[in-house]
This record gives structure tokens, C-alpha cells and sequence, in this order.
């Protein structure tokens, strides 16, 4: 009995591994694609490629809170070097 159990929650451990080496049972009906497909697909990512290409790169990270705080002035940049 034991062993009949052991093998039954082996199998359960092992039934999740096992069905992703299992084929597409439900993709049995793919479709080849077309000469005039391939080429539609290409000009399409040569259309993003060139599109990613026309956007510009990102300014250096902005501060939101930049103008809500103040400089630091020369007396409070003394007390922190004086308190290290």
C-alpha cells in the first residue's frame, strides 16, 4: 500500500513536468505563410526598426523635487563635514 501511494504522488510531481514536453495537441492546423506574407512581415519590422531608430535617446535623470528643495548653504555643508 505504501508503495502504491509513494508511486501515485510521484507521478502527480512528476505530471506537471511531463506535459510541457508534451506537443501542441492544439496547433496541428498551422498555416504556412505565404510568399506575400513573409515580405508583409518584413516591411513591418523594418517599419518598428526604423521607427525605434527615429526616437531620441532620453535626457539625464531629472530631479522632480530639484526646485522644492534648497541649495545647501556654506554653514550647513560645515556642520555635515564637521559631524563625519
Amino acid at each position: 500500500m505504501k508503495k502504491i501511494f509513494a508511486s501515485v504522488i510521484a507521478m502527480s510531481l512528476a505530471t506537471p513536468a511531463f506535459s510541457q514536453l508534451a506537443p501542441n495537441l492544439a496547433g496541428r492546423d498551422t498555416k504556412i505563410k505565404t510568399d506575400v506574407e513573409v515580405r508583409e512581415q518584413e516591411e513591418r519590422e523594418n517599419a518598428f526598426k526604423s521607427g525605434l531608430g527615429k526616437i531620441p535617446d532620453g535626457k539625464a535623470t531629472v530631479d522632480p523635487w530639484g526646485n522644492v528643495r534648497a541649495a545647501p548653504s556654506a554653514k550647513q555643508k560645515q556642520q555635515r563635514e564637521g559631524s563625519k
